[in-house]
């Protein structure tokens, strides 16, 4: 009773089903005589045609296109349909089979395997030519360089997933056995599984078993007696859906046999047919794939693809799970279980599925039926349903051009415009609307240089079919406003038959970007620096902005960054190298290092500061950076500037150290003169010693007073090099004569066993100098010779050079030790701590023969003596002469000849009838009794206590010179001399300061003094000044 009802069901739905085809049949050739005709694809095989994954991939490819009505009509060449041809026969077979098809006109060629590829691309060349695209299959494992007009879609197999699958399996694996068959397939398919064994590599024995030279038998024997801890690999494609093996144009029961080992397959095809399952590849998931690749060729001619498909599924077979007992927990996530029990629903199965079977058939018949009679109905309402979204993408689209910022515009194949946004009519001057005009009507488009104008380009991509790019620096020029530069592509569009339809302007506004590419450019050449970008797989470094602006337009550009390293101090290259190193690691996230660059390679470094950031990153990694950029930046000046404010605050420390230094050395050197004078001068007070004793105490003290003036004398000189005060007279003066001068004056105090001796060269020549000052620093170096030489010769002398005369002082002393000779000339540094001197004498000969532009050293040998030497170079400058007397330089006003009372200061001391006249302004009693006691045996002396007093008494007294003193209560010395000029401008009047500063002397000039005399004031020198302006006055 169950197998007539099943025959019933049967035979009622074939009659449905003949309904059906018949109804749709119909209803598609009705639809088809409306459809254009479709497109034509040839495919060309040269394997066997019963070959089970050729018929499933073949199988996908025709199911695309049905499933996807392209309407494309496939036409299958068969080569070598029972495997017995060669090349050759195949060839011939194919050049046959071309010159029936050639005038079918066929859009595409797939080639089932590179064998293929080379029988299409060998046909006789004439018959070649209109030759369609080809599309070829490489199959895993398949040689050959590729073709440039030839699209290629590799396959590929899951073999390296599959074993590490076993291995997860079956942990105790010692072997693995890869199965393949004799045919070209399979041995390709062996080659790629040895080749990943060999990369991978393995701690099992793999072995691999071909069908080739054996019977049955002997082949399933082989399989069987692989040991016991094994499991095998099976890629055949001589298998088919059933499981049996073909050879020699037999089928053999295969999986079946064997007997002691697990197999895992690589095709789908082999489940449920006695393999566990796998990792597995479906032929027919291929071939469809590979039609939607070709339809894309098709649909893009003249594309070519190069394409690799690999999509595997895991997929098990409960049955054989079970059998080797593998636990579901074992398989990894995601794999589809196969043959698992049958439910109660899968007890009846049949009578379910041929109920639901004739339920769908009735549904289906009425469905056909209902869309035969409803067809015209719902193509209508199609229709408006297109024509409603044709208008909704149309205003989306005008909604959108309307906002974007950039300038679109429409064009005829006759350049009138079509349309245009919103954004094109702004950029235009015609506020009348741009539709119907021509481009040049409304945009006066200028270009730079000898770029095509627009309308040139416009033409250009209508003749090439293609998208143009807008030069750079194309401007729209305006009678009213700014000119704006633009940038954009015009591209044409190509209706169905490949020609022209229309053109799109597409430009934006690219302004604001130019400017900012302008200040930027003058921002790096102003600040001097480049902006450089650096690959770090390739080395590649190259610099893209500001390059010729810093290494000019004829030097060659860096290729890597070794060789800009090239140019990069020795001492700094490590450093450069190694931040370029952390930055690809992203051991930092950026870089600051600065290094010194010689520009040309000439030696000549300038300080150069790189930044460097990560650009981005590997995208294989996903860690290492992949491109770097940065700027480098000139930044000499500031080095400079640096250095210069190091310096500054080491000469600011060192000047607090000598600071204190020297307020510790003056300290005791003033101390020890001032002891003796403060104690002599006691002594002389006290009656009980004789007039013999008082002498000697007197001499003492004058001795003592010398001593401190000397002091004082030194440290004014180095009071004025610090301040820069020091004033020089350069002259021209007979050297000569003046070294004769010096040695004559201090051989009157020579040592017994002492000479001195003067070396002159024959050639008298004057040299150009301030003779003052060179004789100061003579004398310092012959006092200094004599100072420390008990016996033996004193020797000065001068040879002219080539550029400067070279003055020396030798001597035959004790000399100076090594250690000491860099010291020597360090202000108040005695290599004797108990000798006389203030260690002054040297740093001013220093700086005064610096001041000439020379230089002075040492040459010493301790016990043998020692030779000072300096240089005044011949190039001097004579310069403008001091405003004030040259002649005080040690600040004692006492030149290095003692000045002489001119005979007419005798005669006035002689001359009982008139005693000429002085008002001394001075505040102090000392130093007025002083004064008073210097000139009263010649003079009538006044005193006035302050400025005021003086001006009272000008004008009672009637002096005949006036000596102000500068510091005074009530009203000072500069004020009183000023009004004393405002009355008179004949009287003389004398300054008398204790400040020894040029400064403080060009003051007192100015207010109206005749001449400054600094105190202590010697009585020659005073008495030598009131005679000249009194003579000069009578």
């Amino acid at each position: 009773m169950r197998k007539r009802l099943l025959s019933l069901l049967i035979t009622l739905l074939a009659c449905i089903q003949t309904s059906f085809v018949f109804a749709q049949n119909a209803a598609e050739i009705s639809i088809a005589d409306s459809v254009a005709e479709g497109k034509r694809v040839l495919i060309v095989y040269t394997k066997e045609r019963s070959n089970e994954r050729l018929r499933e991939i073949t199988s996908g490819f025709s199911s695309y296109h049905s499933g996807k009505k392209t309407h494309t009509r496939i036409s299958s060449l068969y080569l070598n349909s029972n495997g017995t041809r060669d090349r050759d026969a195949m060839l011939d077979a194919f050049n046959v089979a071309w010159r029936s098809y050639r005038m079918t006109g066929f859009d595409l060629i797939l080639a089932t395997d590179i064998d293929a590829l080379d029988l299409i691309k060998s046909v006789d060349g004439s018959q070649g030519a209109g030759m369609p695209p080809v599309l070829c299959i490489k199959l895993v494992g398949a040689g050959g360089e590729p073709r440039h007009d030839v699209s290629y879609i590799s396959t590929t197999i899951p073999i390296r997933e599959n074993f590490d699958l076993g291995m997860k399996l079956f942990p105790r694996t010692s072997h693995i056995l890869f199965i393949y068959d004799d045919s070209v397939y399979g041995e390709r398919e062996a080659a790629f599984a040895k080749k990943i064994a060999e990369k991978e590599g393995s701690s099992v024995n793999i072995e691999y078993l071909s069908s080739a030279g054996l019977d049955f038998s002997k082949f399933i024997k082989k399989i069987n007696s692989m040991p016991l801890n094994s499991f095998a690999v099976l890629s055949s494609w001589k298998t088919d859906t059933l499981g049996n093996y073909s050879l020699n144009n037999t089928s053999y029961p295969f999986l079946s046999r064997i007997e002691n080992m697990p197999v895992l397959g690589i095709q789908n095809l082999l489940l449920g047919t006695g393999v566990i399952g796998g990792y597995t590849v479906s032929s027919w998931d291929q071939g469809y794939k590979i039609a939607e690749k070709a339809q894309w060729l098709i649909e893009n001619p003249g594309k070519i693809i190069r394409d690799t498909i690999q999509d595997y599924k895991l997929v098990f077979d409960f049955s054989k799970l079970r059998q080797w007992n593998i636990s579901s927990e074992k398989l990894p996530k995601g794999a589809v279980m196969l043959n698992k029990p049958p439910s109660l629903y899968d007890d009846y199965r049949t009578e379910v599925q041929l109920f639901l079977a004739f339920i769908l058939l009735l549904l289906t018949s009425f469905m056909v039926f209902a869309v035969y009679h409803f067809r015209y109905r719902m193509l209508n309402k199609e229709l408006m349903r297109l024509t409603r979204e044709n208008i909704r993408r149309k205003d989306l689209l005008n909604n959108t051009l309307s906002v974007m910022k950039e300038g679109v515009i429409s064009f005829s194949p006759d350049f009138t415009i079509i349309d245009a946004n919103q954004a094109a009519q702004e950029l235009s001057e015609y506020k009348r609307g741009l539709i119907g005009k021509k481009f040049q009507e409304v945009f006066n488009t200028s270009q730079s240089g000898e770029n095509e104008s627009i309308r040139s380009l416009i033409s250009r991509a209508v003749e090439k079919k293609e998208s143009l790019r807008i030069p750079e620096n194309t401007r729209i020029d305006y009678r009213e406003r700014e000119t704006r530069f633009i940038a954009g592509n015009i591209t044409p569009v190509l209706d169905s038959t490949g020609n022209v339809s229309q053109i799109v302007l597409v430009m934006r506004d690219v302004t604001d970007f130019i400017k900012q590419k302008r200040y930027l450019q003058l921002a790096l050449e102003s600040a001097k620096s480049f902006i450089w970008f650096y690959n770090t797989n390739t080395r590649q470094f190259v610099i893209v902005e500001n390059y010729e602006n810093i290494f000019g337009t004829s030097a060659n550009r860096f290729l890597t960054h070794k060789s800009f390293l090239e140019i990069v101090h020795p001492d700094d290259r490590d450093k450069l190298a190694l931040s370029y190193e952390k930055l690809k690691f992203q051991q930092t996230k950026s870089f600051t290092v600065e290094y010194r660059l010689s520009i040309n390679n000439d030696g000549k470094w300038e300080w150069w500061e790189r930044r460097g950031i990560v650009y981005s990153t590997d995208s294989a990694t996903g860690n290492d950076a992949r491109f770097l950029y940065g700027m480098d930046i000139n930044i000499d000046a500031l080095k400079k500037r640096e250095n210069e404010f190091l310096e500054a605050k080491l000469k600011a420390e060192e000047s607090d150290r000598l600071k204190s230094s020297f307020l510790s050395n003056m300290s005791h050197e003033i101390k020890t003169p001032l002891n003796g004078i403060v104690g002599f001068a006691n002594l002389i007070s006290d009656p009980s010693y004789s007039p013999e004793e008082k002498a000697e105490f007197s001499v003492i003290i004058n001795n003592n007073s010398r001593t401190l003036m000397t002091l004082i004398s030194d440290i004014l000189d180095i009071s004025r090099i610090e301040s820069n005060s020091m004033k020089f007279e350069f002259t021209r003066f007979d050297l000569g004569s003046q070294i004769d001068e010096i040695a004559d004056l201090n051989r009157l105090n020579l040592k017994k066993k002492i000479k001195i001796t003067t070396l002159k060269p024959d050639e008298k020549r004057d040299i150009c100098a301030d003779p003052v000052r060179n004789r100061q620093v003579l004398g310092n170096l012959v006092s200094n010779a004599v100072k420390f030489t008990d016996e033996g010769e004193i020797t000065i002398g001068y040879r002219f050079g080539e550029s400067s005369v070279e003055i020396y002082v030798s001597d035959t002393g004790k000399g100076i030790s090594t250690r000491n000779i860099d010291k020597i000339f360090n202000r108040f540094y005695k290599t004797d701590e108990y000798a006389k001197g203030t260690g002054l004498g040297l740093p001013i000969c220093k700086a005064i023969v610096e001041k000439f532009g020379g230089k002075i050293w040492v040459e010493s040998e301790e016990g043998k003596g020692s030779t000072f030497r300096y240089t005044i170079p011949y190039d001097i400058e004579t310069r403008e002469n001091s405003p004030e007397d040259n002649s005080e330089i040690s600040g004692d006003n006492s030149a290095s000849v003692t000045p002489q009372i001119s005979p007419a200061m005798g005669d006035a001391a002689g001359n009982s009838e008139r005693r000429g006249k002085v008002l001394v302004a001075e505040d102090l009693d000392s130093n007025f009794k002083l004064v008073d006691i210097i000139l009263s045996k010649r003079y009538d002396t006044i005193r006035a206590v302050n400025g005021l007093e003086a001006l009272k008494l000008k004008s009672e007294f009637r002096p005949d010179i006036i000596l102000m003193d500068i510091k005074m209560p009530v009203m000072d010395g500069l004020t009183a001399t000023k009004e004393i000029r405002k009355m008179s401008d004949d009287i003389p009047v004398i300054a008398l300061t204790a400040n020894a500063f040029e400064s403080d002397h060009l003051e007192a000039i100015e207010a109206g003094c005749n001449e400054v005399l600094t105190k202590p004031v010697k009585s020659t020198l005073m008495l030598s000044v009131i005679e000249k302006y009194l003579n000069r006055k009578l």
